[in-house]
């Protein structure tokens, strides 16, 4: 599936600024409706709110809203969501309700849709000039394996590509590792500690079953909006959303592969750092015919250049001064502390068991300032990935 996005996800968003209102950062603006722990919102104040219309089902069991430029379509799966085609996987499964219609969490609309729409409104952006690349595992851990790909491998050899695009794009590239060496989850998010302000890329590859092929991106669970104690990771989780979005966007659009999703979960890696952070599957080392496209030297580079085209895309809407000025400008502070790793058990990607949702709006071209979009979810004991 091709999607229309060009940058971020919708540059096209220009359209929604000048009609709904800043939401706080906190969603305060909500009142949400409590169905057990979880706060949910009717999509009808979704809609209002974006000024938005109810559009035709896009498939058997969703439910579409939009406006010419940009469609959000929910279902038929309750955990999924595309806008304008791109696919999402929710935090809390969306609810039907008899006399409000569609329930969404209020999570979700404010760690996932909002950001995702309108990424200026991110309350802590801050100019991207550092992006740091993990190449996952390494050294005696090999991570996935299988006849067709081995994923510390190819990991490395995309992230030694990734480094030399965005350097010649004007960024600050660091490697955790530049060599077939072991790090730690710690000793990777010390690395982050170093630098100021940087974004973290940490490249892998998928498994599963031999006939799932396509790229994800994980950010870590998202805290729910009165969450007590937060992890570090959750300091960023608009800007993950964001991240993830471009990134995703990219990976499908640019270098052509199957769109598994935006993800989130609980890696000790992920939950740990202080700074906008994903981890990209870039293929499923146990699908045949994409494992041996992972290893070709041309797929590579094509997965390089997506990547990169991603980076530019978030550091285009994060940049304080570009676009819409929607909070104050961020003080410059010194690099925090690195986060103290929570042992996790060892444990492979899985694949989400989800069932694909249809359709997709074209999306326009804006005329105005434009804004942007990103996503959330639940948080048990970070895992180690």
């Amino acid at each position: 599936m091709k999607h229309r996005a060009l940058l971020l996800l919708l540059p096209l968003l220009a359209a929604l600024w000048p009609l709904a209102p800043a939401v706080t950062a906190d969603g305060a603006m909500w009142n949400a409706t409590a169905v057990g722990e979880v706060g949910y919102l009717p999509l009808e104040d979704l809609r209002s709110f974006y000024k938005f219309m109810s559009l035709p089902p896009k498939g058997e069991g969703t439910i579409a809203i939009g406006n010419g430029a940009v469609s959000l379509v929910f279902g038929p799966d309750a955990r999924e969501l595309r806008i304008n085609g791109c696919r999402f996987l929710l935090s809390h499964p969306a609810r039907r309700d008899a006399v409000q219609g569609l329930l969404v969490s209020k999570t979700d609309m404010v760690k996932l849709i909002d950001p995702v729409l309108r990424p200026t409104y991110i309350a802590n952006r801050r100019l991207v000039k550092t992006v740091i690349i993990d190449p996952a595992h390494g050294g005696h851990d090999t991570g996935t394996v299988t006849a067709y790909a081995r994923e510390a491998d190819i990991a490395l050899l995309v992230a030694l590509k990734l480094r030399a695009e965005l350097t010649s794009r004007g960024y600050h590239v660091v490697l955790t590792h530049e060599d077939n060496r072991y790090l730690s989850d710690q000793q990777r998010v010390d690395c982050a500690a170093r630098e100021l302000n940087p974004i973290f890329l940490s490249l892998h590859l998928n498994s599963g079953r031999s006939d799932i092929r396509g790229a994800e991106t994980y950010t870590v669970v998202p805290c729910e909006p009165d969450e007590k104690k937060p992890l570090p990771g959750n300091e960023n989780d608009a800007a993950n959303a964001a991240l993830a979005a471009a990134l995703q966007a990219s990976l499908v659009n640019r270098a052509g592969a199957k769109d598994g999703g935006c993800r989130r979960a609980h890696y000790s890696l992920l939950s740990s750092l202080r700074c906008p952070a994903v981890m990209a599957e870039l293929g499923y080392a146990t699908n045949r015919e994409e494992g041996e496209q992972l290893m070709t030297e041309a797929y590579q580079t094509k997965l390089a250049q997506a990547l990169a085209d991603g980076v530019d895309a978030f550091a285009a809407v994060m940049n304080p001064e570009s676009t819409l000025k929607a909070s104050p400008k961020p003080v410059v502070q010194e690099a925090p502390a690195p986060a103290r790793v929570e042992p996790g058990k060892q444990q492979a990607p899985k694949a989400v068991k989800t069932t694909v949702a249809q359709g997709k709006k074209p999306a326009k071209k804006p005329a105005a300032p434009a804004k942007k979009p990103v996503v959330p979810a639940k948080k048990p004991a970070p895992q180690k990935r």
